[in-house]
């Protein structure tokens, strides 16, 4: 099984600076990482070439790819954007025309799937479903022209009130009635573990749907993306209903905030002062944390006779 991490790890936080979706590949050398999941999520942004007319956001692509080839990556899946859902205006045009567009980078990168949120609706669930369908299927002919697989991802309604798909079995179930051959599942254990589920049994329950994962770790409290054995979830349950499923796809970390800094959501450091000094942890820390990420990975894997890729 291929043991990835996401390139959202080294964005921003004063590490990587360029907006570019490649700058932070060269940094994940080193630490025992081969296939990355490709972050998507913060390319909405002023004068951004995603949102921009012209073709100035294949530039990016290409830098992708020669990156990827200069230090022995591949991409594995990837993230879409974040950004306006449902209502009508510039920011949902520009998220409508960044996800199609980061669909067919997919393509461009020979990434087989992506990860696209549904968007939350609260109080009545009937217009969750059909809203969410209905958002779907707005990216359901550039997902088939370029053959790239659209897959929805578990949530939690401690910050998403409204989003109703938080069990294995309402995942499964939104899929059915989607009936898009292109639209699959995505499990976020650290989403599970806030709903405080049997992730065996949701697992199970999406069984041949479930496509990839976003592996994490958090105390039950908030979307803390810890790296796993750091908080309290039985990763047991989850090594367990994978070998029951036969799952085919990849283990994926999206352990990206291990190492915090000062701001980022959703544990905020207390009483900041502008003349502190620790707020901001270098690059090399993050990057030694990759490494220890690596072994915990490679340790869950083989420990149920897995091999690693």
């Amino acid at each position: 099984m291929k043991l990835v991490t996401t390139t959202g790890e080294l964005r921003g936080r004063r590490l990587v600076e360029s907006e570019n979706i490649a700058a932070p590949i060269p940094y994940f050398a080193g630490t025992g990482f081969k296939h990355l999941d490709l972050s998507f999520y913060n390319i909405i942004y002023k004068d951004s070439p995603w949102i921009s007319p012209g073709d100035a956001w294949k530039k990016e692509v290409e830098d992708c790819q020669a990156a990827a080839e200069q230090y022995g990556f591949d991409f594995c899946q990837a993230h879409s954007p974040d950004g306006e859902h449902f209502a009508e205006g510039e920011k949902r045009d520009a998220l409508l025309l960044a996800t199609k567009r980061s669909i067919e980078a997919c393509s461009m990168l020979g990434i087989p799937h992506t990860v696209i949120h549904a968007g939350a609706i609260k109080g009545d669930p009937d217009r969750f479903y059909a809203s969410n369908i209905a958002f779907y299927k707005l990216f359901e002919e550039t997902a088939e022209k370029y053959k790239v697989d659209m897959l929805v991802e578990n949530n939690s309604e401690k910050w998403a009130l409204g989003y109703l798909l938080r069990s294995g079995q309402e995942m499964a179930d939104f899929v059915k009635m989607a009936g898009i051959p292109r639209l699959h599942l995505c499990w976020d254990t650290g989403h599970a573990n806030v709903e405080r589920r049997d992730q065996y049994h949701d697992i199970l329950a999406m069984g041949k749907e479930l496509r990839a994962l976003h592996i994490q770790d958090n105390f039950g409290d908030a979307d803390s993306h810890l790296t796993p054995l750091i908080g309290c979830i039985n990763f047991d349950r989850v090594m367990q209903g994978l070998l029951e499923i036969g799952y085919r796809g990849d283990f994926t970390f999206e352990a990206d905030s291990t190492i915090r800094t000062t701001g980022r959501w959703p544990h905020y450091r207390r009483n900041v002062e502008p003349d502190d000094r620790l707020g901001f942890p270098p690059l090399h820390i993050h990057q030694m944390m990759e490494k220890v990420k690596w072994e915990i990975g490679k340790w869950m894997l083989e420990s149920y006779g897995i091999p690693v890729e």
